[in-house]
C-alpha cells in the first residue's frame, strides 16, 4: 500500500514538473490534466502502433527491430504532446524526454524508499508486459500456449525431450554449428617469395638451392643474409645457415 502511495505521489510530482517544463517551452495548453492525457494517449497510441508492426514486419535483425520500435514509440508519444498541449515539435520532443526521465526517477525513488528491489521490480514489470503483449498478439496467454502444446504431446503419446544442445546458450550453439561446417584442409607446402621469408620463421620450410639439392627443416631465424634452418637427422639435430643467394625456390608448410 505504501508503495502504491509513493508511486501516486511520484506521478503527481512528475506531472507538475513536466507541466512547468511545457510552460517554459511555450506550450499553449500546459495544464497538468493535459500533460496526463498526453502521456496516456501517447502510451496507448504507441502500443497500437507496435502491435501491427510486430505482426506484419518480419525478417529484420532483432537489434534493428528494437531500435525501430523505440524510435516509433518516441515519435508517436511526442506527437501526443505536440497536438494535445499545442506546442512545437522541438518543445514536444523535449517535454516527452523530460516526462520519461522524471517518471523513471519517480518510480526508482518510490521502490528504493519502500525497501523494494529495483531488479525484481523490473523483472516483474517486464514479465507482465510480455504476457500482455502475447495475449494481444495471439489472443491467448503464453501459459495457455504452453499448456496446449503439452496436452497435445500427451494425447499423441509423446513426452517432451531435451537434448544437451537445447540447454546451451545461443552463442555457444552457433559456434558449435560453425565448427561442424568448417572443412578440414590438409596442410601442404606452398611457394612463397624470398622477400617474405621472415613470415615463415618457426615453421617448417623446404628450400631448393642452386645446386639442385632440397633442404627440409624448421626455419629458426634470419641471420644477416642467411636463413638458419634446423634439420632433424638420424645422428641428431643440425643447424645449417643457407645464403639467400643460393635459394632458388622457397616453400613453407601450412
Amino acid at each position: 500500500m505504501f508503495l502504491i502511495g509513493s508511486l501516486l505521489f511520484g506521478l503527481v510530482v512528475t506531472l507538475l514538473l513536466v507541466s512547468k517544463i511545457a510552460t517554459m517551452l511555450l506550450a499553449k495548453k500546459p495544464g497538468v490534466e493535459r500533460i496526463f492525457i498526453a502521456s496516456i494517449v501517447g502510451i496507448l497510441a504507441a502500443i497500437a502502433t507496435i502491435i501491427p508492426l510486430n505482426l506484419f514486419v518480419s525478417g529484420i535483425d532483432p537489434n534493428m527491430m528494437l531500435i525501430l520500435t523505440i524510435l516509433i514509440v518516441f515519435i508517436v508519444s511526442s506527437m501526443a504532446f505536440k497536438y494535445i498541449n499545442v506546442m512545437t515539435w522541438g518543445g514536444a520532443i523535449t517535454t516527452n524526454i523530460a516526462n520519461i526521465v522524471l517518471s523513471l526517477i519517480a518510480v526508482t525513488a518510490s521502490v528504493v524508499l519502500t525497501g523494494g528491489s529495483i531488479d525484481e521490480t523490473i523483472k516483474s514489470v517486464t514479465g507482465v508486459a510480455k504476457e500482455n503483449f502475447n495475449m494481444v498478439s495471439t489472443g491467448e496467454s503464453s501459459n495457455e500456449v504452453q499448456n496446449s502444446e503439452e496436452v497435445a504431446l500427451v494425447e499423441d503419446g509423446y513426452e517432451p525431450t531435451y537434448k544437451e544442445v537445447d540447454l546451451l546458450p545461443a552463442g555457444t550453439v552457433k559456434e558449435l554449428e560453425a565448427k561442424e561446417k568448417r572443412v578440414y584442409v590438409e596442410p601442404k607446402y606452398h611457394v612463397i617469395s624470398i622477400n617474405n621469408i621472415r613470415s615463415a620463421i618457426g615453421k617448417n620450410i623446404r628450400i631448393l638451392n642452386s645446386n639442385g639439392n632440397s633442404i627440409t627443416g624448421a626455419l629458426k631465424t634470419i641471420s644477416g643474409n642467411d636463413a638458419v634452418v634446423e634439420q632433424r637427422l638420424s645422428s641428431g639435430l643440425a643447424v645449417t645457415p643457407i645464403s639467400f643467394a643460393k635459394i632458388r625456390k622457397l616453400e613453407v608448410y601450412r
